[in-house]
């Protein structure tokens, strides 16, 4: 599986556990972690922080806009179309 895809299946179950429906950065990488990710740390965080979040100013970003950024920290999935 691709880095995407493996942080898109474990943000729907963080998100699923949070009143909010957000996770934090670092609850993406302990999930993966604990799957045995083949996905080094900084791969995970690159893409959470920049080519998947559909807010950020980072070079490349936005390229999958599959999360959105809503606090220090705190990123949440942006719906996706059916």
């Amino acid at each position: 599986m691709t880095c995407r895809t493996d942080i898109l299946a474990v943000a729907r179950d963080l998100a699923a556990g949070h009143p909010e429906g957000t996770f934090s950065m670092q609850d993406i990488v302990q999930a993966l972690r604990a799957q045995q990710t083949t996905h080094t740390d900084a791969q995970i965080r690159r893409h959470v922080r920049a080519i998947m979040c559909a807010n950020s100013t980072e070079k490349g970003a936005g390229q999958f806009p599959d999360l959105e950024w809503v606090a220090r920290g705190r990123f949440r999935l942006l719906e996706q179309p059916v």
